[in-house]
């Protein structure tokens, strides 16, 4: 990546200690860049105009696993890893040139990044905290997006691409079109991989004009969940979001009008799932007999939501999305 920025690059799933499948291998960012307004994009895998000069910088990075703080390279096995990373993004309105090297005299903010890595989920909480000097207007700031290796297809619940799509038919829709629109999965040869943005604070959109992109997709061989547009931020100024990457070997559901998987949410093991038309659905239950609660995140379907005999039974009153989260 451009800046160096330390973030997850390969992602391999163990279903045992002999069965480790590769499911991801990306080359560029998917913790997204800032673009300034006459200053040009800054941060992720985004040089200066020149495109020779860094804009960000990794300047701190703590491991743990179970709680446990990890100093010195090792082998290990943990039911949680959390990650906590610091960078550095100049603003690129600072720029200085001196003996034909660019340099910055102000700091755009600093970015916190905890990766919370639980089963087959990595969960991103990234904050930034603004000190420039000089103020900016954020033309455009991604966030969460992903690379997905050997993408052939997307689907969008809540959004436009209802029913999968081959991704060379992919292409970007607006906030005012699909205000509920917070997930997008990619399909590829043998694995799927999902963003699903929390809502929660840029979550909300609510620094997104109605009449801006809420998604943007192949792109770069990439995927895009937009949370700001046009807004001005300086020194002082604080902001956030949170989402979930699953990776996915086997859906719990996949067939025509449905799709379904589970996942971490919080560290706590949800179900995803989606319908593209009204009707009844049976979803397995993945350890029913661990998790004796359940509970609605979203529920964009209308679904009344049932569990029995190990299934969950979603009668759903218009397509749309649900997200259980289960509590033992």
């Amino acid at each position: 990546m451009a800046n160096d920025l330390f973030t997850f690059y390969r992602v391999s799933i163990t279903s045992d200690s002999t069965n480790t499948q590769i499911v991801n291998e990306t080359y560029s960012d998917n913790i997204g860049p800032f673009n300034i307004l006459e200053g040009g994009w800054c941060g992720g895998n985004h040089l200066f105009l020149d495109e020779k000069t860094q804009t960000a910088e990794t300047f701190s990075i703590k491991l743990y696993a179970d709680g446990r703080s990890i100093t010195t390279d090792t082998t290990l096995k943990a039911h949680t890893i959390k990650i906590e990373v610091k960078n550095y993004i100049i603003n690129p309105l600072s720029a200085k040139e001196r003996d034909n090297q660019i340099y910055f005299t102000d700091t755009l903010c600093t970015e916190s990044v905890n990766y919370t890595v639980n089963g087959n989920s990595i969960q991103v909480d990234l904050s930034h905290d603004y000190t420039n000097r000089i103020p900016v207007i954020i033309e455009k700031y991604y966030g969460m997006q992903s690379m997905f290796k050997n993408e052939k297809q997307l689907l969008t619940p809540s959004g436009e691409y209802v029913y999968w799509t081959d991704i060379k038919k992919v292409s970007r829709f607006k906030k005012k079109d699909f205000p509920r629109f917070n997930r997008y999965i990619e399909k590829g040869d043998s694995y799927f991989q999902a963003s699903f943005l929390l809502n929660r604070s840029l979550g909300t959109h609510n620094e997104l004009p109605d009449d801006d992109v809420i998604f943007i997709g192949n792109s770069w061989t990439k995927c895009y969940h937009k949370l700001i547009g046009n807004v001005p931020r300086t020194a002082g100024d604080y902001d956030s979001w949170s989402g979930v990457y699953t990776w996915i070997t086997t859906p719990l559901l996949d067939n025509e009008s449905s799709f379904a998987y589970d996942g971490f949410i919080d560290g706590k093991r949800a179900i995803f799932f989606s319908n593209n038309i009204k009707g009844n659905f049976t979803i397995p239950f993945p350890d029913s007999t661990i998790y004796k609660k359940i509970n609605s995140i979203e529920n964009s379907s209308d679904s009344k939501i049932k569990r029995k005999n190990g299934f969950i039974y979603l009668s759903c009153n218009s397509p749309g999305s649900v997200i259980i989260s289960l509590k033992k």
